[in-house]
């Protein structure tokens, strides 16, 4: 059954219980903060230490080779700093993914401890979060659409490596990539009509797109259950 974006978004706020101030979206909400509290404090001081001494130390080396590197310089770098301030996006993201994936299969409410489920296969799910931001950025840097097609293209793999933590990076990415297809619009779409959301979150201060993010987050869980039973 093909499950139209209005019915997700609509079985989205009911388990959810259709109130931005009540119990599981509220542990929603402070899962996704306590996400930006440690991928700040973790990226953060990478970045500052980074800054401080590895990219210096890289200038100076080749900063004299050639002025061809004038352009292609300052690509690396932003590509070296979303490496550093995504450092533990695997980890997060699949932690993030457990939380929602059984809110919509288990009793209907969201259990905060899930959030660490990321955390306890570390190796095998930072992996797949350095290869997925790799990928995503190394196309993103030059080619701005073939960027976003492979980012939806990978849509669904930390959703995968929760469901089969024995997968590994690339089991991930192949499987997402057969789960994705002919569906990617269908998910920009779903995911674009949160827009309005988080444009009213960015206006309180960016606080309230932490309210935002829950049904964000379970809608993009019920679409991959969708297509998951699918295939």
């Amino acid at each position: 059954m093909n499950i139209k974006n209005s019915q997700i978004r609509a079985h989205a706020r009911y388990l959810l219980d259709d109130n931005i101030f009540g119990k599981d979206w509220l542990k929603s909400a402070f899962i996704h903060i306590l996400m930006i509290i440690i991928t700040t404090s973790t990226g953060g001081v990478l970045f500052q230490l980074s800054n401080a001494h590895l990219l210096p130390f890289v200038m100076g080396k080749i900063g004299g080779i050639s002025q061809v590197l004038d352009f292609g310089l300052p690509r690396v770098i932003d590509f070296i700093e979303v490496l550093l301030l995504n450092i533990l996006i695997g980890p997060i993201s699949v932690g993030i993914a457990s939380v929602h994936i059984d809110l919509i299969r288990g009793d209907g409410t969201v259990k905060i401890s899930r959030f660490f489920d990321g955390f306890k296969n570390f190796f095998g799910n930072f992996i797949l979060g350095f290869m997925y931001t790799l990928q995503v950025v190394l196309w993103s840097l030059f080619f701005v659409i073939p960027g976003v097609y492979v980012a939806y293209s990978y849509a669904l793999v930390f959703h995968i490596k929760r469901d089969h933590p024995e997968y590994r990076w690339k089991q991930c990415m192949d499987e997402s990539e057969r789960m994705m297809e002919g569906r990617r619009w269908k998910l920009f779409t779903l995911q674009i009509s949160h827009l309005g959301w988080i444009i009213v979150g960015l206006a309180f201060v960016l606080i309230g797109t932490f309210w935002a993010m829950p049904y964000f987050q379970t809608s993009t869980a019920i679409f991959y259950e969708e297509a998951k039973n699918r295939r």
